[in-house]
């Protein structure tokens, strides 16, 4: 899966485009993001102005998957109360 995929899918599912960013800046408010890093791809949780990161990974197609999966996820516990379970451990990184 590739971003144009990503916010493809992210749209048909009807999630508040609010709620997520895939242009790597900061959003309007808490939202999910993603963005190429020099060593691949970071998903990352933005509030208040900061990023939060939340994984890494070494390609697109992971990265994207794996948004995908969160926001599937908090939005099925009810966005935006669910991003306060969003984890707050340091990121892994993917092989």
């Amino acid at each position: 899966m590739n971003l144009q995929e990503l916010e493809a899918r992210l749209r048909a599912a009807g999630y508040p485009e609010s709620s997520y960013v895939t242009d790597g800046s900061l959003g309007a408010g808490e939202c999910v993001g993603i963005e190429p890093t020099p060593g691949g791809w970071s998903v990352y949780y933005s509030e208040r102005g900061r990023k939060s990161p939340l994984e890494s990974f070494p390609d697109e197609d992971r990265a994207c998957h794996r948004m995908l999966q969160l926001m599937q996820r908090l939005m099925r516990r009810g966005w935006p109360r669910a991003a306060a379970g969003l984890p707050d451990t340091p990121p892994r990184r993917q092989a």
